[in-house]
């Protein structure tokens, strides 16, 4: 299961203002391609989200053969304050290496965010992404 080694399945957060639809958002093949028509959060204290091994649970019912992924809620502590925004999408992103430039990072998946940080905590919770079915064919 990932990360394995230097990769990393990363989140971010996107602004509101200027959000494209879902139709063109799936349309960006790299990071840096939907960061070029999407703002990225710029709030007080605003990081990416680097997740570690321990973040990602992966599990398959062995009755139906489908796989899920679930990440684990992520905080951002004391989001806004002197800079707030208005939030509108989550994404998840794999990024091959720690140094790799978002023009590497593929975009995974998206999840609406409606959110407004002020300075408080601001927590997401992730739904499980049901990854398909194994098949003995």
């Amino acid at each position: 299961m990932l990360p394995i080694g230097g990769d990393n399945i990363m989140v971010i957060l996107l602004k509101a203002a200027g959000l494209q639809a879902d139709s063109a958002l799936n349309d960006h093949a790299t990071v840096a391609a939907l960061l070029a028509a999407n703002a990225v959060a710029d709030f007080t204290n605003y990081a990416p989200k680097v997740l570690s091994a321990a973040d990602i649970t992966r599990s398959v019912n062995t009755s139906t053969g489908i796989t899920t992924v679930d990440l684990a809620d992520q905080v951002w502590a004391s989001a806004g304050g002197a800079v707030n925004n208005s939030l509108g999408a989550l994404i998840t992103c794999y990024r091959p290496t720690s140094s790799s430039p978002t023009s590497d990072w593929l975009p995974l998946t998206k999840h609406d965010y409606l959110q407004t940080s002020t300075g408080v905590n601001l927590q997401a919770t992730i739904p499980s992404i049901g990854t398909g079915r194994w098949s003995a064919t």
